[in-house]
């Protein structure tokens, strides 16, 4: 069973008043000092009254700086648990009609903030608050402040229920690796805040995650400054873990002071980053990048490390990265193994600093089992080896996805036909471990050779037990992507276009219509054999959003109608879309002219269509695209020039997204929620309008 925390006991009266006090005192005017003239705070008095009746339901309480004319909300969950189904509800009510930005995710509370500093004291420091901000406009604030109280009224008079929708945590880790290898930025911080909130997973192994998110983002500054970041190295995490780290520390520290020939810099640096002692880090560097071998030949050569600096140059040698090296640290190792310096108490051929042989792999300490070596399960060399394990009962998967030791099989696409043929004989139990495998597998495909009767296995798994989570839906989009590259028969696309036409009613909202909208956009894109399915699919995605179109931004508005034309279906798209929210985003979008947009992706044709529809939607807006997997300077002056950087990571690589941010110079850096033409050009859209209005 998951573990569950017990709920935080509610506040007695005195607390509640004194944190109101706080709340409603300098740096909040909305009901400034709690003035009791009934003329006062009219507003706000319906908020306070639901949360002095002692109701279980959220806290929301409204805050106006009239200084600053700054508006927000304040969403307060009971505790971190239950904090993950008010995200869900804050959405359903607010969604993308009220709220600027991407997504609702519980925020960082400034402590410097008197009101921030009231709430986090209150509330504590767990992920838990939700600050809600709208489009700078009047009409827009009373809405939400309409939208919230509705919101609290519907929730104070529901029946009575448990808060806590528990998922196993074996599920929610699925979901998290599905979201992230399909690009899911939102999706995969939904996941990691439902984990956080229910438990059952040990600090380290959440820290792991954080990690892994952040790799995959790019984002090396906050990976390198990830709370406990020293502890957890200390306790000799799995190999990504260790191999995210020093590609960070490459790209962040050593890489500049080493492109100018800078010895002394880059080893400052790296003792400065506390990362000298890193002999630990070289029981894993057969399967490290060579950015991050660079880091640890560098650490080596500053101890004057000879054993350690000898294993690392003939790692280096195997791996075919000698190009990578820097001469300048090249010449110091080479200084640091000339035979003065060799021990006299190591073999000849290592005292003169000859390299040896292929260095062997090394296997994660994780599949490593206190046992009798003849009970120890064979580790599995192939996807074909592991799901045929999995149907015998293999034990060891989460220490395989862990150490991402599949990462050295052959793609799947080499024995398409027998994964396939396991996948299909799989038991319940066999199939539920299959979806945690889901986010390597796709990762593991790529773009360029498609698996598509195991990605069509897959598929039906997740429609079968009706797994249509954030990160499961996209994971299944992936999929069908790679089942359609493959150029289908008719009669396999129109079965699968059909399966999931079935599925759409239950889950096709306007909160989920970026993923929708990829799912109609891919019918595009990819080759039709059925028309009939095609249109039958492109319906039920399409008309569930028409009606409710007056919940969806302008970004999915107008590729809603861009995609209704191509497809030849007949929606009426008059955008009942707020008119006030129209003509302030389009007056914004306007005002973005000028600006420069870096767009992301390996899927070119996305690129182009994302390219084409935001030129429409912002005229003047300067848009260039980049589909590179590793740096380069035509990278670096893209990165340099764009105001605007918007990321799509489905099977990026480190050296590209984390190469783009650390060169961008840009005011607004965001990621699509997905790999395809909606969920880019939704992020690209809100990017702007982050941009026009200051972040």
């Amino acid at each position: 069973m998951t573990a569950q925390r017990p709920a935080a006991p509610a506040p007695s009266t005195q607390d509640l008043e004194a944190f109101l006090q706080r709340f409603f005192g300098r740096g909040n005017d909305a009901w400034a000092d709690m003035d009791p003239d009934p003329g006062k705070g009219d507003r706000v008095r319906p908020f306070v009254d639901l949360l002095r009746s002692g109701s279980d339901i959220p806290i929301v309480l409204p805050r106006y700086q009239q200084a600053q004319d700054r508006f927000a909300i304040y969403v307060i969950a009971r505790d971190d648990a239950h904090a993950t189904l008010v995200g869900n509800i804050i959405t359903a009510f607010a969604g993308a009609t009220y709220l600027s930005g991407a997504g609702v995710h519980p925020c960082t509370l400034d402590s410097n903030d008197p009101i921030e500093a009231a709430v986090q004291e209150f509330a504590g420091t767990a992920t838990t608050t939700f600050r809600l901000e709208t489009h700078p406009n009047r009409r827009f604030r009373q809405r939400l402040t309409d939208v919230a109280l509705l919101m609290q009224h519907t929730l104070a008079h529901r029946p009575p229920r448990l808060w806590r929708a528990v998922k196993p945590t074996g599920r929610l880790l699925a979901e998290f690796d599905a979201a992230l290898a399909a690009g899911g930025k939102a999706a995969s911080q939904a996941v990691l805040d439902q984990l956080v909130g229910q438990g059952g997973i040990t600090a380290a192994n959440l820290a792991h995650l954080h990690i892994k998110r952040l790799t995959r983002l790019g984002l090396d500054r906050e990976l390198l400054d990830y709370p406990g970041l020293g502890d957890v190295l200390r306790q000799d995490p799995p190999a990504p873990v260790k191999a995210a780290v020093l590609d960070a520390v490459f790209s962040c520290d050593v890489q500049e002071p080493l492109s100018r020939d800078d010895l002394p810099g880059a080893q400052q640096a790296l003792h400065d980053r506390g990362f000298l002692a890193l002999a630990p880090f070289e029981n894993d560097m057969e399967s490290y990048s060579a950015d991050a071998l660079v880091v640890l030949l560098l650490a080596a050569v500053t101890r004057g490390a000879l054993h350690s600096s000898q294993r690392i140059l003939a790692t280096i040698e195997h791996t075919g990265s000698r190009d990578v090296l820097p001469p300048v640290l090249r010449e110091a190792a080479t200084t640091l193994l000339s035979p003065q310096n060799a021990p006299q108490n190591k073999p000849a051929h290592e005292a003169a600093g000859t390299p040896v042989d292929s260095p062997k792999p090394s296997i994660p300490p994780s599949l490593l089992q206190d046992t009798d070596p003849a009970a120890v399960e064979p580790i599995p060399a192939s996807w074909a080896a592991l799901f045929n394990a999995i149907a015998d009962g293999y034990t060891g998967l989460n220490a395989i996805l862990e150490d991402e030791v599949w990462t050295a099989w052959p793609s799947p696409a080499s024995d398409d036909r027998a994964v396939a043929a396991l996948l299909e004989e799989l038991h319940d139990e066999g199939q539920r471990k299959v979806w945690r495998c889901v986010g390597a597998f796709i990762e593991s495909v790529g773009y360029d050779q498609p698996a598509p009767l195991s990605a069509r296995a897959l598929i039906t798994c997740a429609l079968a037990y009706d797994w249509l989570g954030p990160g499961d839906l996209l994971a299944v989009q992936a999929l069908t992507e790679i089942v359609l590259r493959s150029s289908p028969s008719a009669v396999v696309y129109g079965q699968l276009l059909g399966e999931l036409a079935d599925t759409c009613e239950r889950w096709v909202a306007p909160e989920r219509a970026a993923i929708a909208l990829d799912f109609a956009d891919r019918l595009i894109l990819e080759a039709c054999p059925d028309p009939d399915a095609r249109d039958s699919l492109a319906l039920a995605l399409l008309l569930p959003l028409s009606v409710h179109q007056g919940r969806l931004d302008v970004a999915d508005i107008a590729m809603a109608r861009r995609l209704s034309l191509e497809l030849g279906i007949e929606l009426d798209w008059h955008e009942q879309l707020n008119e006030d929210l129209a003509q302030d985003t389009d007056a914004s979008l306007q005002k973005a002219a000028g600006c420069n947009v870096l767009l992301y992706s390996l899927d070119q044709r996305v690129l182009d269509r994302v390219s084409e529809g935001l030129q429409q939607l912002a005229p003047g807006v300067k848009v260039a695209c980049a589909h590179d997997s590793v740096g380069s300077p035509a990278l670096r002056q893209k990165a340099r020039q764009s105001d605007v950087v918007v990321l799509a990571t489905r099977c990026a690589k480190h050296a590209a997204t984390g190469f783009i941010t650390q060169h961008a110079k840009a005011t607004v850096i965001d990621y699509a929620d997905g790999s395809g033409s909606a969920s880019l050009m939704r992020a690209a859209v809100n990017g702007l309008l982050r941009a026009v209005h200051g972040g």
